[in-house]
Order: structure tokens, then sequence, then C-alpha cells
């Protein structure tokens, strides 16, 4: 009767190959946390799934690397455009609560401000149209989601 062995293991990589391996799986380590913190809510940002588990190759991990620099990089950048939205209306909202007459009809969000909810601040005459006609101006807060 023939036993056949079927706990053949698998080939080694040579010591290069191993060492490369081991050093382009940190590279996309470091650059997969550099993308959560980058982008955490964004979905976009997220690799599309691969068909079940497989071990890449030394070219296969060199482009994942490389396409998650290049989100990385996109990810940065979005993250610097929206603080400095964030802070743009955080001036706005300062201005309007300053001088409301400089700012008629301006509206400021809490989306704008970067933080959660759903209130408002607006720039609105007291009397209606007797207070546009006489200058009378004043931010008011909405109360939050209805």
């Amino acid at each position: 009767m023939t036993v056949i062995d079927h706990r053949i293991a698998p080939p080694t990589p040579p010591v290069r190959e191993r060492d490369a391996r081991a050093t382009l799986l940190a590279q996309i380590a470091r650059l997969e946390h550099r993308l959560a913190i980058a982008a955490p809510r964004d979905r976009a940002a997220r690799p599309a799934p691969v068909p079940g588990p497989r071990v890449l190759d030394l070219g296969e991990l060199e482009r994942v690397r490389d396409d998650l620099a290049v989100r990385v990089g996109i990810a940065t950048d979005l993250a610097a455009a929206r603080a400095a939205a964030v802070a743009q209306a955080h001036a706005l909202l300062a201005a309007m609560t300053a001088d409301p007459a400089a700012h008629p009809g301006a509206v400021v969000t809490s989306d704008d401000l970067g933080e959660p909810g759903c209130r408002r601040w607006a720039v609105r005459p007291v009397l209606g149209p007797v207070g546009r006609l006489a200058g009378w101006w004043r931010v008011r807060m909405s109360s939050g989601c209805p």
C-alpha cells in the first residue's frame, strides 16, 4: 500500500525576496495607517476587495504600495482642504456675530464648522421687512435637528 503525504511544505523564497517582502509589507502597513488617519470615514479611499485569499508576489506588492501612496496623498490633500474650509467657516461665524449688518443673509451650518449636529447660524432682520429697511440685523441660531 502506498501512502501519499499531503503535508508538503511550500518552497521557501530566497532570503533577499523574503527581506524585500517584509520591507514592502511594513511600508504597506504604514501607508494603510496613514490612510486610516487621513480619511477615517471616506469609503472611496478604501481599496476594492480582492476575490479570495492569495499571496502577492513582489510586483503586486509594489503596485499595492504605490496605489496606497497615491491614495494617502489624495486623502491628505482633501483633509487639508477641509481644514481650510472649516477655518474659513469659523472666521465667517465670528465676523457674523461681531457685525451682523455687514453680513445680511449669511448662513453657517454645523457641518461647515466640522461639528456634529444640524445647527444653523443665519443673519436675519430683527422685525422682518421693517428691520431690513432700518438695517437691524441679528444672528439667529436654529435649535438643532427637527
